[in-house]
Protein backbone atom coordinates (compact mmCIF):
# COMPACT_ATOMS: atom_id res chain seq x y z
CA UNK A 1 0.00 0.00 0.00
CA UNK A 2 2.77 2.45 0.88
CA UNK A 3 4.54 1.82 -2.43
CA UNK A 4 1.43 2.71 -4.43
CA UNK A 5 0.97 5.84 -2.34
CA UNK A 6 4.48 7.12 -3.12
CA UNK A 7 4.09 6.22 -6.78
CA UNK A 8 0.90 8.26 -6.98
CA UNK A 9 2.68 11.23 -5.41
CA UNK A 10 5.63 11.19 -7.81
CA UNK A 11 4.07 13.61 -10.33
CA UNK A 12 3.15 16.00 -7.51
CA UNK A 13 6.66 15.83 -6.16
CA UNK A 14 8.08 16.58 -9.60
CA UNK A 15 5.97 19.73 -9.87
CA UNK A 16 6.92 20.75 -6.32
CA UNK A 17 10.62 20.33 -7.03
CA UNK A 18 10.12 22.22 -10.29
CA UNK A 19 8.51 25.12 -8.42
CA UNK A 20 11.36 25.28 -5.92
CA UNK A 21 14.09 24.98 -8.55
CA UNK A 22 12.52 27.52 -10.91
CA UNK A 23 12.07 30.01 -8.08
CA UNK A 24 15.69 29.54 -7.04
CA UNK A 25 16.96 29.98 -10.61
CA UNK A 26 14.78 33.05 -11.18
CA UNK A 27 15.99 34.61 -7.91
CA UNK A 28 19.65 33.99 -8.74
CA UNK A 29 19.34 35.28 -12.31
CA UNK A 30 17.22 38.35 -11.54
CA UNK A 31 19.76 40.79 -12.97
CA UNK A 32 21.13 38.63 -15.77
CA UNK A 33 18.99 39.71 -18.71
CA UNK A 34 17.65 36.76 -20.68
CA UNK A 35 18.91 34.25 -18.14
CA UNK A 36 15.96 35.18 -15.91
CA UNK A 37 13.75 33.22 -18.34
CA UNK A 38 15.47 30.01 -17.30
CA UNK A 39 13.13 29.88 -14.28
CA UNK A 40 9.89 29.84 -16.31
CA UNK A 41 11.45 27.41 -18.78
CA UNK A 42 12.37 25.05 -15.96
CA UNK A 43 8.84 25.25 -14.55
CA UNK A 44 7.31 24.61 -17.97
CA UNK A 45 9.50 21.53 -18.40
CA UNK A 46 8.54 20.31 -14.92
CA UNK A 47 4.82 20.72 -15.68
CA UNK A 48 5.02 18.84 -18.97
CA UNK A 49 7.30 16.19 -17.45
CA UNK A 50 4.93 15.63 -14.53
CA UNK A 51 2.02 15.20 -16.93
CA UNK A 52 3.96 12.64 -18.95
CA UNK A 53 4.98 10.80 -15.76
CA UNK A 54 1.40 10.83 -14.48
CA UNK A 55 0.11 9.45 -17.79
CA UNK A 56 2.72 6.67 -17.83
CA UNK A 57 1.90 5.67 -14.25
CA UNK A 58 -1.78 5.39 -15.16
CA UNK A 59 -0.97 3.25 -18.20
CA UNK A 60 -2.02 5.79 -20.82
CA UNK A 61 -0.04 7.03 -23.80
CA UNK A 62 3.23 8.64 -22.80
CA UNK A 63 2.69 11.92 -24.64
CA UNK A 64 1.81 15.12 -22.80
CA UNK A 65 -1.77 16.31 -22.80
CA UNK A 66 -2.86 19.51 -24.50
CA UNK A 67 -3.66 21.01 -21.11
CA UNK A 68 -0.09 20.48 -19.91
CA UNK A 69 1.35 21.90 -23.12
CA UNK A 70 -0.86 24.98 -22.80
CA UNK A 71 0.12 25.38 -19.15
CA UNK A 72 3.80 25.11 -20.07
CA UNK A 73 3.33 27.75 -22.75
CA UNK A 74 1.47 29.95 -20.28
CA UNK A 75 4.40 29.64 -17.85
CA UNK A 76 6.79 30.80 -20.54
CA UNK A 77 4.54 33.61 -21.75
CA UNK A 78 3.84 34.92 -18.25
CA UNK A 79 7.53 34.79 -17.41
CA UNK A 80 8.36 36.67 -20.59
CA UNK A 81 5.78 39.38 -19.92
CA UNK A 82 6.92 39.88 -16.34
CA UNK A 83 10.61 39.76 -17.29
CA UNK A 84 10.18 42.58 -19.81
CA UNK A 85 8.52 44.77 -17.19
CA UNK A 86 10.52 43.90 -14.05
CA UNK A 87 12.97 40.94 -14.12
CA UNK A 88 13.22 40.88 -10.32
CA UNK A 89 9.50 40.02 -10.07
CA UNK A 90 9.82 36.73 -11.96
CA UNK A 91 10.84 34.95 -8.76
CA UNK A 92 7.52 35.89 -7.13
CA UNK A 93 5.59 34.65 -10.15
CA UNK A 94 6.98 31.08 -10.16
CA UNK A 95 5.13 29.72 -7.08
CA UNK A 96 1.84 31.24 -8.25
CA UNK A 97 2.05 29.67 -11.69
CA UNK A 98 3.28 26.42 -10.17
CA UNK A 99 0.20 26.16 -7.97
CA UNK A 100 -1.99 26.60 -11.03
CA UNK A 101 -0.05 23.81 -12.73
CA UNK A 102 -1.18 21.32 -10.08
CA UNK A 103 -4.76 21.74 -11.25
CA UNK A 104 -3.77 21.17 -14.87
CA UNK A 105 -1.40 18.26 -14.44
CA UNK A 106 -2.96 16.28 -11.63
CA UNK A 107 -6.38 15.61 -13.02
CA UNK A 108 -8.44 12.72 -11.67
CA UNK A 109 -8.42 9.37 -13.42
CA UNK A 110 -10.62 9.15 -16.46
CA UNK A 111 -14.05 7.70 -15.96
CA UNK A 112 -16.43 8.52 -13.20
CA UNK A 113 -17.33 6.27 -10.35
CA UNK A 114 -21.02 5.90 -9.75
CA UNK A 115 -22.28 6.23 -6.21
CA UNK A 116 -24.18 3.23 -4.98
CA UNK A 117 -26.62 3.26 -2.14
CA UNK A 118 -26.60 0.33 0.22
Amino acid sequence: MARKFWRDLSASMLVAVGILASTFVAARAAGSGWLVLAGPLLLALAVVGADVLNARLRGESSGPSWAALLMGGACLLAGLIVAFRDPASVKTLMPIIGMAAYVTVLRPESGSKACRSI
